[in-house]
């Protein structure tokens, strides 16, 4: 086995400081990054950086599509079930369902591979390895990133992440959202959305990182956004494991890395009178546009929660955000309670064109609603529920039907 030509620890030698190392020396071959269960790849040509891999979760070219907003999430599960069912790759079968041009593929493929490496900058520590002439897999996409600029990029990351960790050092905090905010008030772009409606009294800052699928850097972000605006407050914290590293969510089955359609995508070929590199910089491919949209401008009509109101999970709310959910004492209910005397599958709730409703799902021991039973009914604000010994209050965050009938 060739032995690497470069090794050590990144405490001692910042990555960028690699970088630089690597690039002025103008070596060919590949540094392998690890930290904890995470590793990364990077593949260099004459010392440019040309193609990485990672086996992060959020750096699968699905994620990267998810945050770019270029599909949704039950897009992204129809294709996965073609890949269970058909097999190929993510990308082309984007591809062939129209969800993306082959030009929109392999921008969003140079996207990933800069982010592979741009992750690896706030990573806490970790060992470094370069082997000299290794190659790019087959069916790599290559990419043109200015070494100077990716640098900068990775440098600025850094001072943030430190920030964001010295503003909210403790990844154990429980948070939940503050009940009544001022709604008129309220601007938030829709990752701030996204984030905000897993927070729900149970996950910690930790666990908000791990259900994201967003970088730890923008969770953090976001959630200091929303504590400082005073729409979210700390009421407890969890215990984390020692190796606890919120930065940081290998793929479960962590066979290395995981190159994805990244490396199997075919748009060069190495050949000795081939160009690895493109004569175009796609750092600009970098910069993302965000929209901010108000109460009034989310597409979804009707904004609730469920908060138990009593036993040992009392206070625990649950965002109604999509358009049903099943709630039931089985783990693969939306919403799962662990009250005996729910059923399996108990109700659903579902969104109208007036709000959501409740329909008992031939549950044993009944659904109530104040105080009667009820099978089929339209939601209120203020509704009193009843599964089993669990009581739950229903409240409407927001009604968009009644906003866009009210005058500004």
């Amino acid at each position: 086995m060739t032995e690497p030509s470069l090794r050590g620890s990144l405490a001692s030698f910042r990555l960028p400081d690699v970088l630089t190392f690597v690039s002025s020396a103008k070596k060919s071959g590949t540094l392998t990054l690890t930290s904890g269960s995470s590793e990364a790849i990077v593949y260099f040509d004459e010392g440019a950086v040309i193609f990485a891999g990672s086996n992060q979760e959020t750096l699968r070219l699905s994620a990267v599509l998810l945050r770019r907003k270029h599909i949704s999430t039950e897009q992204r599960d129809a294709i996965d079930a073609l890949m269970k069912a058909e097999g190929g790759r993510f990308g082309q079968l984007a591809v062939q369902q129209g969800l993306l041009t082959d030009e929109q593929l392999r921008n969003f493929l140079k996207v990933q591979v800069s982010e592979i490496i741009y992750d690896c900058f706030v990573w806490p520590g970790g060992d470094f390895a370069f082997l000299d002439g290794a190659t790019v897999p087959p069916y790599a996409v290559t990419i043109a990133v200015d070494l100077a600029n990716l640098i900068m990029e990775g440098a600025r990351r850094i001072a943030e992440w430190e920030e964001c960790e010295r503003l909210l050092p403790d990844a154990g905090v429980v948070f939940r959202v503050v009940s009544n905010p001022d709604a008129e008030k309220i601007t938030l772009t829709l990752d701030e959305w996204r984030i905000l409606f897993l927070i729900n009294g149970r996950r910690s800052l930790g666990d908000l990182v791990d259900d994201a699928n967003d970088a730890p850097l923008n969770v953090y972000r976001v959630v200091y956004g929303l504590l400082g605006n005073k729409l979210i407050e700390a009421v407890s914290r969890k215990t984390l494991p020692d190796d606890t590293n919120t930065a940081r969510r290998p793929i479960a089955d962590d066979k290395g890395p995981v190159l994805d359609d990244t490396m199997r995508q075919k748009p060069a070929t190495f050949s000795a009178d081939s160009t690895i590199r493109e004569v175009s910089d796609d750092t600009n491919l970098l910069v993302s546009v965000e929209a901010n949209l108000s109460y009034k401008d989310v597409v979804k009509p009707t904004i609730a929660q469920l908060t138990i109101t009593n036993g040992d999970e009392m206070g625990l709310m649950f965002p109604l955000t999509e358009a049903e959910y099943l709630i039931g004492r089985q783990r693969d209910n939306q919403i799962a309670l662990a009250d005996l005397g729910v059923s399996g599958h108990h109700v659903r709730i579902y969104r109208g064109p007036e709000g959501y409703a409740i329909e008992d799902l031939k549950s044993r021991n009944g659904t109530w609603l104040n105080g009667a039973r009820t099978f089929h009914t339209l939601l209120k604000a203020g509704d009193m529920i009843r599964l089993g010994a669990t009581e739950l209050r229903y409240e409407i965050l927001y009604d968009g039907a009644q906003s866009a009938a009210t005058p500004a």
